[in-house]
């Protein structure tokens, strides 16, 4: 049923429920033939200091195409919705780490197992630095994961607020209400290809809530125009919300694609969903309501702060 309340015949459950999805992992298209597969190394700590990282184990591994750290990578780092550019994130971490999961170094491989195993011999020494456990410590900015941003706030939204509000009201309520963090969790994480063509155009397969939105990001990062970039959309096993933006991993791989002239695709493990996968909710709310010992509202003000993650 829609939002209008009229009845919506679902044409996709014959063919789900019968042959099966066809998804990001499971493509197999001429363009992406040859592929390399890629996989990333992660930081282990919340908030650390990259002393050094270390890749020759790495590079020797057998079918190993290439590994790289973000000194190799010439891509502009991308602000989150609403953050100030101070707060941008790199494809890889440069010179500190922010959470759990960051990517540091990534490597393509001729197989997906020989990729995990090369990203697993990766050794990043990381000098540790406090960390931020929840938002309200966020809030009092004794730590700073941004210093140039000289906050932690990635967004201010002020609506005004009035010292005087609840003057005159003959009785004052308040509520502290909690909704908390939840991890997106959809039966496929993320995934995506790239493959580019002699022409300079941009194929891009993902497993996107939107691919025009993905369109233009890639086109934007990589100094496309529209239709030299055509993104491709297979069945999507769930998204919720976090798969409507191209995440830093997905960013990556037409320049992994265009470093080593053959096509890459990428699918998520679900330990690097529940990690590196955006999170939501995570809000504490201050509700205050004034007005008449006889039931009437005459002033109410709400205070909300949210988890923005790293």
């Amino acid at each position: 049923m829609s939002i209008l309340g009229t009845r919506v015949v679902r044409k996709e459950d014959p063919a789900l429920l019968t042959r099966g999805g066809v998804y990001v992992a499971d493509l197999h298209e001429p363009r992406l033939e040859g592929a390399g597969y890629v996989a990333f190394a992660r930081s282990p700590m919340a908030h650390a200091t990259i002393t050094s990282i270390e890749l020759d184990d790495a590079k020797a591994m057998p079918g190993v195409l290439g590994v790289f750290t973000s000194a190799d990578v010439d891509l502009e780092p991308v602000a989150g919705m609403m953050a100030p550019p101070a707060m941008a994130r790199p494809q890889l971490a440069v010179d500190r780490v922010r959470f759990v999961g960051e990517p540091i170094a990534v490597v393509v491989a001729e197989t997906a197992t020989q990729a995990a195993d090369a990203a697993d011999a990766i050794w990043a020494d990381l000098e540790p630095l406090p960390a931020v456990i929840g938002v309200e410590a966020s809030a009092t900015e004794e730590v700073l994961l941004y210093p140039e941003a000289g906050t932690n706030a990635a967004a201010t939204l002020d609506f005004g607020s009035d010292p005087n509000l609840f003057d005159g009201c003959e009785v004052t309520v308040s509520l502290r209400i909690e909704n908390q963090r939840v991890a997106i969790c959809p039966l496929e994480g993320r995934g995506a290809a790239s493959a580019w063509t002699a022409d300079g155009r941009l194929y891009h397969w993902s497993s996107t809530q939107g691919a025009h939105g993905t369109r233009d990001q890639l086109k934007d990062m990589y100094g496309l125009e529209p239709d030299q970039v055509r993104v491709i959309t297979p069945d999507v096993g769930g998204g919720f919300g976090a798969k409507t933006t191209v995440t830093a991993e997905e960013q990556l791989l037409p320049w992994l694609a265009r470093t080593l002239d053959r096509p890459v695709r990428w699918s998520e493990t679900r330990t690097e969903s529940m990690l590196g996968l955006g999170h939501g909710r995570a809000q504490y709310q201050v509700a205050e309501l004034g007005g008449t010992r006889d039931g009437r509202i005459e002033a109410y003000r709400l205070t909300v702060v949210q988890d923005a993650g790293a």
